[in-house]
């Protein structure tokens, strides 16, 4: 019974380092919509938040969904990451976000030095 123990044991250290992952990736989304002008927007394709079939947008006010308020970017991530519901998938999830903050950041720099 000591290696369902182990095992339980690991599984609440992977939980906490999503967190710390998640907490780290909130941040530098808020940094990076800070340099944003008010009508720049970056598609999060691929991102699922529940239903199916939304479309998600980075701006500078946070994450818009058409015909829907918009979502503080700390709650959306922590939603996202939720309904991922297991470790593997949250890992995915976040790897998605990270490449998605990369190809804006870029992007960004791009626009910048044109």
């Amino acid at each position: 019974m000591e290696c369902i123990n182990e095992l339980t044991k690991k599984i609440n250290q992977i939980e906490g380092d999503i967190q710390n992952a998640s907490s780290m990736v909130i941040k530098e989304y808020i940094k990076a919509t800070e340099t944003m002008d008010e009508n720049q927007s970056y598609f999060l394709s691929g991102i699922q938040y529940g239903i199916p079939g939304k479309s998600y947008l980075l701006t500078s006010k946070g994450i818009e969904v058409l015909g829907e308020e918009t979502i503080e970017i700390g709650v959306f991530i922590n939603d996202v990451i939720n309904y991922a519901n297991n470790p593997a998938r949250k890992i995915e999830v976040l790897k998605d976000l990270v490449t998605h903050l990369q190809k804006f950041l870029e992007s960004m720099n791009n626009h910048s030095s044109s």
